[in-house]
């Protein structure tokens, strides 16, 4: 129940004017800390105050009808507790400290709260004694407490800044064809990975209101796909990301580590766990003299491997690890390769889930996702690694590369609102492309069909594709394009202009940090049909291309993803962690179906069984086009403005 005592107060929910002694307000912000006149003040009384959804002017749904609840104290003194499942921020002095669902903390004259990070601030201000009063309408309060929200202000502002710049100065400093794993999440094969209880970045269209937004998930099925840690970010933008050391842990038995390139002197400092592990075998792309310099200084129980490429123009492009432990075994699929600038300067993602061992009881079963990895690690040369590219024909036409792609989609129903929504390509290398390969590409990312049983038809495609000047101005200046390695000649095609989205990230602090991630999604807004990790950049090497009457599919490269996509969830489903002490521990869930989203996704289950499952896809949807300004860049370009470095390219 909600009293309103004036047009000026407003009542935390719950309380009686007529009987409580009002000891303070809760006075609302502007962002910049000047008290918001324009809004209702809310008046805190001796007891129990809830505060929530009714007390703020902007309809938010992240805002509970019971937030925060205030216990407060005949002198002035209020304990707050969090009600809801969204964190609130807590500001006193120089201190800002995040408090979770259930967390709770004192608060005093001048102490700030955001309801929501980076939202719906508040300042409490105390009443004076002689004042305090039974009747919000007559409390007097010092001006001293527009004097300091007034300080408050400047003072965010100049932090602000400092943060801001100090991640530059510190960066200034410091100067493929595609094998698609199927995983439904939030499990595989009834088993969750382990991971940390940070919280998830929550995320908002504003980048000025990015630094603040937070949410904290309970719920370890969203954070299976993280995005790695960019060195010379604020604090805010590397919340629930992960380094090496965060997936290369505990006590391995075996690791097996396939990728394109690899930088032995960097994973000597940055993962030395690498150096204790009893057996280690390295499936490379690599050629030349990185190949001796490999063999020199690799531990002699190291096993370097290079997989046959009998198509040419193919590489082992495939990004992953499998790590072997006494209870069971960690899979990590992701989009960095093993040098210091992929892990530390670029937008990256991560996969990572662990599997205990099958018992003798369930010796027999197995799952897509299984039979997906077999089929993948037994055409591997070395016991484990396989030979992909090839001719792909009869029962294998559809085992690899985007013909894979289209026949698990055709086997998927999914909402009627992905009928002919869009497709989003992302990635950092292009292929020499013409439109009938896109035709042939597209038809298979807009399989699938819609609960009423008719196909999703075809979806039209964007390219995200960071442009000139996100290059020029991004952490590493020109440099950075040295991994976005397209010529003229592919990225300059006139038909290609109608594709070409710009590399949006400011909802995760990574507009600077260019993107070395692939992905590949359709969406509806923030809803997503399905979501691609994955290695293979857009070319016919990496996807494959159809010859013969599309009886057969020519693939060149080795490449690794995988694919997230709805699930029906029944019954309870059980933890398991290769770091832990390997048991099975069983954790409640509601029947249901799950559904995809953004971190900016702002609705709420369509039902009581409806299970939300946040992905952090790295660039903000719906894309947006480029201006006629825009320039895609390409790498065999001369630019002679110089970048943040002073530098011009080549």
């Amino acid at each position: 129940m909600e009293t309103r005592v004036s047009s000026d107060f407003k009542l935390g929910s719950t309380v009686m004017a007529s009987s409580r002694v009002t000891i303070g307000l809760l006075l609302p912000l502007q962002r910049n800390f000047i008290v918001d006149a324009s809004a209702a003040k809310i008046s805190v009384f001796e007891g129990v105050n809830f505060v929530g959804r009714d007390n703020i002017t902007m309809s938010d749904k992240r805002v509970s009808r019971k937030h925060i609840s205030l216990h407060g104290s005949s002198d002035g003194v209020v304990e707050l507790v969090v009600e809801g499942p969204n964190p609130v921020i807590f500001k006193s002095g120089n201190q800002r400290r995040k408090l979770s669902s259930q967390e709770k903390l004192f608060i005093n004259d001048g102490d700030i709260l955001e309801l929501i990070p980076g939202n719906h601030f508040f300042k409490y201000v105390k009443a004076s004694g002689e004042h305090a009063s039974s009747s919000g309408r007559d409390l007097v309060f010092s001006d001293k407490a527009q004097k300091q929200a007034d300080k408050d202000a400047l003072v965010y502002d100049r932090n602000h800044q400092l943060l801001q710049d100090e991640a530059l100065a510190r960066t200034l400093q410091n100067l493929e064809d595609n094998r698609l794993l199927e995983v439904s999440p939030p499990v595989v094969s009834k088993s969750w990975s382990s991971c940390p209880t940070s919280d998830a970045v929550r995320v908002s269209s504003n980048s000025m209101e990015a630094i603040h937004q937070f949410d904290v998930s309970k719920d370890c099925l969203s954070l299976v796909f993280r995005l790695m840690r960019v060195q010379g970010l604020p604090k805010w933008a590397n919340e629930c990301t992960v380094a090496i050391n965060d997936v290369i842990e505990g006590n391995i038995l075996v690791a097996i580590l396939s990728n394109y390139m690899v930088d032995i002197d960097w994973l000597k400092t940055a993962c030395p766990k690498l150096w204790q592990i009893p057996h280690v075998l390295i499936v490379h792309g690599e050629s030349g003299n990185r190949v001796d310099h490999l063999q020199k200084k690799k531990p002699l129980n190291w096993v370097l491997y290079k997989p046959s490429l009998p198509i040419s123009y193919g590489t082992h492009h495939s990004k992953a690890m499998l790590l072997v432990y006494e209870t069971g075994v960690r899979i990590i699929i992701h989009s960095a390769n093993l040098i210091h600038v992929d892990w530390n300067n670029k937008t990256q993602g991560l996969w990572m889930q662990d599997f205990p061992y099958k018992n003798v009881k369930n010796l027999s079963e197995s799952s897509f996702f299984e039979r997906d990895l077999i089929d993948y690690i037994s055409t591997l040369k070395v016991r484990l690694i396989a030979s992909v590219p090839g001719y792909h024909s009869g029962p294998n036409l559809k085992k690899w590369g985007h013909m894979k792609m289209r026949t698990v989609l055709e086997e998927c129903e999914f909402d009627k609102e992905f009928s002919k929504s869009p497709l989003v390509y992302q990635f950092s290398s292009l292929g020499s492309l013409d439109e009938r390969w896109m035709s042939e590409f597209g038809a298979s990312m807009s399989a699938g069909i819609s609960h009423d049983n008719f196909p999703l038809g075809s979806g039209k495609p964007v390219i995200i594709w960071p442009t000139v000047e996100d290059v020029r101005c991004s952490l590493e200046g020109y440099a950075a394009g040295s991994a976005i390695p397209s010529p003229q000649k592919n990225v300059e095609k006139e038909f290609l202009k109608k594709y070409w989205s710009k590399w949006k990230a400011d909802h995760l602090g990574r507009c600077r940090a260019m993107p070395h991630i692939k992905s590949y999604t359709r969406h509806s807004g923030q809803n997503l049909a399905w979501f691609l990790l994955t290695s293979a950049n857009l070319s016919k090497a990496a996807w494959g291309a159809l010859q013969k009457n599309n009886s057969q599919l020519m693939i060149r490269s080795y490449e690794l993803g995988v694919l997230f996509l709805p699930s029906v969830m029944k019954g309870n489903l059980s933890q398991f962690s290769c770091t832990g002490n390997g048991d099975m521990k069983q954790m409640s869930t509601k029947n249901g179906k799950t559904k995809l989203v953004t971190l900016c996704w702002n609705g709420e289950p369509d039902s009581s069984s409806e299970i939300i499952i946040r992905l952090p896809v790295p660039y903000q949807l719906p894309a947006q086009p480029y201006s006629p300004e825009d320039m895609p860049w390409s790498w065999d370009r001369l630019y002679a403005k110089k970048d943040i470095h002073g530098e011009v390219w080549p």
